[in-house]
């Protein structure tokens, strides 16, 4: 006797899971790659940013000339490339050009030296000094020691630009001695690889007038800054299509 019929219910096969499976694991790969295009390409050109604010360069020349204020052993014009116990005293009225060799963009950092700064609130110490801060693209090397009052780029205002002494000089910043003494930066308009210093102490206590321990600025020059920004976009951009099928 024939046992009675019985319909069989069929699931799905081992190969239709596996066909599901593979699909899924396709699209959460791309959606993964895609992910990590995005932080890799943006890690990237925040990481270059970052580098480029939170260290310096040196200039790689210096021109100074003592004006007849400043006295020996405060006349360092190395002592301006690395922070330490020799510093530059720029006379009341002097100057200093600092060169930093090639053509650069970014911002810049003044420290300064006033033993037993007590700060006041203009910012300069009560032993005050103060500076104004310049940059240029070109410069001629044209320079001559300047007194108190006799430089015109010490009464130079915010946002001109005065040519003097084979240059046009942009102003930058002006710098009071207390807020430079652990370092006071700015921010440079445009590109430059010239910073002029220029003392503007006012009042009868400083001689000597202001006293640079360091100069620097950030350290990638313009036109490299862009190609390392533009590398970390294109890799993101590329890392985004790769695995992408094609299109006709």
């Amino acid at each position: 006797m024939h046992a009675p019929f019985e319909p069989k219910t069929v699931g799905p096969s081992r190969w239709g899971h596996d066909r599901v499976g593979q699909h899924l694991g396709r699209m959460i790969m791309k959606f993964f790659e895609r992910m990590s295009a995005i932080a890799a390409g943006t890690a990237l050109m925040v990481g270059l940013s970052g580098a480029a604010h939170a260290a310096y360069v040196a200039p790689t020349a210096v021109t100074w000339e003592n004006n007849g204020d400043v006295d020996t052993g405060r006349d360092n014009v190395e002592g301006v490339k690395e922070q330490g116990g020799d510093f530059l005293s720029l006379g009341r009225g002097g100057w200093a050009v600092m060169d930093f060799g090639a053509e650069r963009t970014g911002s810049g950092l003044v420290i300064e030296t006033t033993y037993n700064c007590t700060d006041t609130p203009s910012g300069e110490c009560t032993y005050g000094e103060s500076a104004k801060v310049f940059a240029a693209l070109d410069w001629d090397g044209t320079y001559a020691a300047t007194a108190d009052g006799a430089n015109p780029l010490g009464g130079a205002m915010e946002g001109s630009t005065t040519t003097y002494s084979g240059a046009d000089w942009t102003y930058v910043a002006a710098v009071p001695n207390g807020d430079a003494q652990t370092g006071f930066t700015f921010d440079i308009p445009g590109p430059f690889r010239f910073l002029a210093i220029v003392d503007t102490t006012t009042g009868t206590k400083s001689k000597d007038g202001f006293d640079i321990d360091k100069v620097a600025v950030t350290p990638l020059p313009a036109a490299l800054w862009f190609l390392v920004t533009a590398i970390g976009g294109l890799t993101g951009v590329r890392w985004l299509r790769k695995g992408q099928p094609a299109t006709a």
